[in-house]
């Protein structure tokens, strides 16, 4: 498998469903004080924070490449 078609495959899956989840959880303990001054927590709203950049850097970086 190349890795275009990986790719694809991840973007097929329900990577981006699973994202929102995670994401929507997160933001919603974050409503309570005790939960917010937790370290995991912060730890995890940067992951939900970056991951779409980083997505968006990956796929830029493979879409700029010459077709093998």
């Amino acid at each position: 498998m190349t890795m275009q078609g990986y790719l694809a495959s991840v973007a097929d899956s329900d990577l981006f469903g699973t994202l929102a989840i995670i994401c929507v959880v997160v933001a919603v303990l974050g409503l309570f004080e005790s939960v917010r001054k937790k370290k995991l927590h912060k730890v995890m709203t940067f992951l939900c924070l970056m991951a779409i950049p980083v997505m968006h850097a990956v796929g830029t970086y493979y879409l700029n490449q010459p077709p093998a």
